[in-house]
């Protein structure tokens, strides 16, 4: 009997042992899984946030990125749709790296959280590309607010696909002819158009039917209006070409750039530009206008036109005289009107807005980041590199 308990006894302590160190195991291997699963969801974390500043691109990191970090990204926590207790958040901190080159340089750190108290950082090093993101679409509706999009007469051609303006089809894949904020005002737009008209805007979606189907489309990761107007702010610290003539006619001294020499020119008018009678522009590079552009005479651009307002392209009763608008590159509105007693052309042209990138200096157009280093802060010393 002595020697069954003694036995049992050690039976027992064995198996408790086995169980403890079984135990210990179990919790080691959670640790791990859930350590190295925080590390990915970190790294998610970097992926979500170089995604999310990289759908309007960037033209100074410092201001559109680091200090706008609330409105562009947000500095609360994100979570996974899957349910796996797992959540991070980012932001931008500052690093003898990025201090360098504030514009074109940055440090992202992601914090993830997870099941038993699991965290874990990782700093990611990005870079702004010296290649200019893609356009939303060759008309951009920069508003989220409603748009009235209007069209009148048959005489125009919105056309996504890339072609450039000295002939020929550019390498580019093709954007929308019209890219919006949103899906109202998508479908806001395709509703303005006349059956004759659906045809007219051609591009990446583009199906001839019948009925056609318009290159209409939406682009929410596009720049907002308040994106768009700190753009041009930045711009305008740039080197430019100002001209105040509220119309412009055959008396203006206004001057635009060249194909060889692309030029940031802006117009400023409280109430807006008018292009009247015998009067052009005709010029390269990035044209800037503030409070609305109403073209009654000819314009012939090459590049990237901001309109912070409407676009309006039509008749004018007094002078009989119809807008004519070639523009090779894209056209970026608050809204836009097309009232056409001659022509409006709108063909994207990436080969035209390269020479937008070249006005002010260069890399004048918004660009995507890079990650061009990742680190985990596990082994990386404490309170350097990013790492808390």
């Amino acid at each position: 009997m002595v020697l069954a308990i003694m036995a049992t006894a050690v039976l027992m302590t064995l198996i408790a042992g086995g169980l403890i160190e079984s135990s210990a195991a179990l919790r080691s291997t959670h640790n791990y899984k859930n350590a190295t699963q925080a590390i990915f969801a970190a790294e998610s974390g970097v992926l979500d946030a170089v995604k999310t500043i990289n759908g309007p691109g960037v033209v100074n990191y410092q201001t559109e990125v680091v200090d706008s970090w609330s409105t562009v990204y947000g500095s609360g926590s994100r979570t996974f749709a899957t349910g796996s207790g797992f959540s991070y958040s980012v932001s931008p901190v500052t690093t003898a790296w990025d201090a360098a080159d504030p514009s074109n340089r940055g440090t992202l750190r992601a914090m993830a959280m997870g099941p038993r108290q699991t965290t874990s950082a990782v700093v990611a090093r990005v870079l702004r590309s010296n290649v200019p993101g893609t356009s939303p679409g060759a008309i951009y509706l920069a508003n989220d607010n409603p748009t009235d999009a209007d069209f009148q007469g048959n005489s125009f051609s919105i056309d996504g696909s890339d072609m450039n303006f000295t002939g020929g089809p550019g390498p580019a894949n093709a954007v929308p002819g019209i890219a919006t904020r949103n899906a109202t005002n998508t479908e806001e737009t395709v509703d303005s158009m006349g059956g004759a008209q659906l045809d007219n805007v051609t591009g990446m979606g583009f199906n001839p039917g019948p009925p056609p189907t318009p290159s209409v489309k939406t682009a929410p990761a596009g720049m907002s209006e308040a994106q768009l107007s700190q753009m041009v702010d930045e711009l305008l610290q740039r080197p430019h070409a100002p001209c105040t003539d509220a119309v412009i006619n055959n008396g203006s001294s206004c001057t635009y750039g060249t194909v060889e020499a692309p030029q940031i020119t802006y117009l400023s008018n409280p109430g807006g530009i008018v292009v009247q009678g015998n009067g052009n522009i005709d010029g390269a590079g990035i044209l800037i206008v503030e409070g609305g552009l109403t073209i009654q005479g000819t314009l012939d651009f090459k590049g990237l036109i901001i309109v912070r307002g409407p676009t309006t392209i039509d008749y004018d009763s007094e002078t009989q005289v119809s807008g004519d608008a070639t523009l090779y590159g894209a056209l970026w509105t608050s809204d836009l009107s097309l009232d056409v007693g001659g022509t409006a052309i709108v063909q994207y042209s990436s080969e035209a807005l390269a020479l937008a990138d070249q006005s002010g200096g260069g890399g004048a157009l918004p660009a995507p980041v890079q990650i061009v280093s990742l680190g985990d802060c596990a082994v990386i010393p404490s309170g350097t590199g990013g790492c808390p």
